[in-house]
């Protein structure tokens, strides 16, 4: 049979879903021409089809080899080494890709998935939205620009992005990423929707069965999260992102606890092709043996899982960025800075290190009748950022603000203005617990002269394990080991410390451990700072019903407890180096 023939009538096979018997075809048509590019091709698609990606990236790189700088084939190899876990050949892949065919929006696309999949989120978004301005109306291409703006905290675009790509395709995965992007801006209502929307046309999805979880946890229906999953795991349907939530949902439940370290444990045993993607079993069974007791095995989870991100914190940079912005806002620079004219009461800034207690502290405001949460926004950190396109300047942030002008920042003050009204109308204070705008207390004090701008901490050991032994997103590059913990603890109390001085009572300070020991006392003079008069519903911010999707889901669903205070005491023997470097804080 002639090699064309071949090639086609595999294709039917293939369609008909006789993977084996399409592959004998296709190695028969590339053995009788081997100089077939589309032979080795569609060769490579089956075994793509088969779940063969190590062999499926041998075959593109043949074809390649026939014809080369395919941007067709070029894609299909990036996908190849993707599923095989071999990203930095996919990466040079993928870029040849859009250097071969610029104007191609799937190899944008497959650049993009490539880059997140390496934890560079911001290049996959630049990526991204480069794919979407080549393929405006591509529903993959909108879903994944959603998926990545929810990453960075984009939340009301990626809202925007997610409707407009259900609006194309209205999917089980389109419905889940639109869902996730409404939880994480607290519209639980709709979010739930969407999820339950999702997993009802494709029960056995993956991405949907985990979103209803993530949703249901968020809402605070935890035995619905873990019965959603429970579900799956009884129907066949099991990966590594399901399994390690799992793990975390049921570290707390005793009756649970066994089955969930055995299931964790076997999920680990499987071959992975690419073992970051294992990242939330790691810490899953880290919890799981931390609640056990065995701290030793908690630990070795714990190290696993971060072992698996990529090293990106340059201590050295960070320090002078800190030294910049400290010489920037100096007690002096700040006295002769303009200020805005917004006389907005309504902004209250929560500031510190992640896992520091900054939830809980807006759980408290955001129980208030006349107070909103609004959570993690981006916005202070997009606004300053644009400042000097706005003014025509070549200098960046920190060193654009020697050059704002009243008129300047007027105009960025009204704009999240603008936000805050968007997402919390009617409401008179509004809470953005984003941790990393402490970077920003100059500019936002600047911005908003009359903000609440509140400072959370807790005890430098509790802070910093919590954020070693928590998946933290990419972007905290500096907790994936305990020397970069300390590294930047040190620099983060340093530009704090700073801040006080310039700040002085504007600045107000909350503990943890204080607020956890008095929580009325404590909550009093927290909602007093914000200008609200006191209301009773603030003692009970446990009850409330907005979602919450940060990492302290879970802290704040109950009362107040003091069961994580000292924790780092049962991990003493193996954080020798965080003691011994954040003693000046002790």
């Amino acid at each position: 049979m002639r090699p064309n023939d071949l090639i086609a009538n595999a294709k039917k096979a293939a369609t008909a879903g006789k993977l084996l018997d399409a592959e004998h075809m296709l190695r028969q048509a590339v053995r009788a021409a081997p100089k077939d590019a589309v032979a080795w091709q569609t060769l490579g698609r089956v075994l793509m089809d088969m779940h063969r990606p190590h062999h499926a990236a041998e075959v593109f790189a043949q074809s390649l080899r026939v014809t080369p700088d395919r941007v067709d084939v070029l894609i299909d190899l990036t996908r190849a080494l993707m599923g095989a876990g071999q990203l930095q050949p996919a990466l040079g892949a993928a870029k040849r890709a859009t250097q071969v065919a610029p104007n191609n929006a799937h190899a944008w696309h497959e650049l993009a998935r490539c880059e997140r999949l390496l934890a560079r989120v911001p290049d996959s978004l630049s990526h991204i939205e480069r794919a979407d301005s080549l393929a405006p109306n591509d529903p993959d291409i909108k879903a994944f620009l959603a998926t990545t703006l929810h990453d960075v905290g984009r939340n009301l675009e990626s809202i925007d992005v997610g409707r407009r790509a259900v609006g194309l395709r209205r999917g089980a995965l389109e419905l889940t990423i639109l869902g996730l992007s409404l939880l994480a801006a607290g519209h639980s209502e709709e979010a739930m929707a969407c999820m339950e929307e999702a997993l009802a046309s494709a029960p056995k999805m993956p991405e949907a069965i985990g979103g209803m979880a993530q949703a249901a946890e968020a809402v605070g229906d935890k035995a619905r999260a873990i019965e959603t999953l429970e579900r799956a795991f009884d129907a066949g349907v099991m990966n590594n992102p399901l399994v390690g939530h799992y793990g975390l949902l049921t570290a707390g439940s005793p009756d649970k606890r066994a089955g969930a370290i055995d299931r964790v444990r076997r999920q680990l045993s499987l071959p992975q092709n690419n073992p970051a993607n294992t990242l939330a079993l790691h810490f899953a069974l880290g919890a799981l043996l931390e609640a056990q007791g065995d701290y030793a095995g908690a630990f070795e989870a714990f190290r696993a899982g971060k072992s698996l991100y990529p090293p990106t914190f340059n201590a050295e940079l960070n320090q002078r960025r800190m030294s910049q912005l400290i010489a920037t806002f100096s007690a002096e620079a700040m006295r002769s800075m303009p200020r805005s004219d917004s006389a907005d009461h309504r902004p209250v800034f929560i500031v510190g290190m992640p896992r520091s207690g900054t939830t809980l502290l807006e759980q408290i405001i955001a129980s208030h009748s006349r107070a909103a949460g609004v959570g993690e926004l981006e916005d202070i950190r997009r606004l300053i950022h644009v400042l000097p396109t706005r003014l025509g300047v070549s200098e960046t942030y920190p060193d654009v603000f020697r050059k704002a002008t009243r008129e300047a920042l007027t105009q960025l003050a009204s704009e999240y203005s603008d936000r805050l009204s968007q997402l919390a109308p009617g409401k008179d204070r509004v809470v953005d617990k984003m941790p990393h705008n402490y970077l920003a207390l100059g500019a936002i004090a600047l911005m908003f002269p009359h903000a609440t701008l509140i400072h959370s901490t807790r005890n430098p050991l509790d802070t910093c394990l919590s954020c070693f032994t928590t998946p933290l997103g990419a972007v905290h590059g500096y907790a994936t080991s305990l020397n970069s913990l300390v590294l930047n603890f040190r620099e983060y109390r340093r530009v704090m410390d700073h801040w006080k001085s310039v700040l002085g009572d504007r600045l107000v300070e909350m503990e943890y451990e204080k607020l956890v020991a008095e929580p009325e006392s404590e909550s009093r003079r927290l909602i007093s700072a914000t200008g609200l008069e006191w209301d009773p519903a603030c003692l009970k911010f446990y009850e409330g019903k907005r979602a919450v999707a940060t990492a302290s889901v879970s802290q704040v669903r109950r009362p107040m407890y003091d069961s994580s205070i000292g924790r780092w005491k049962r991990f003493e023997p193996f954080i020798g180096e965080l003691i011994e470097g954040l003693k000046d804080y002790l």
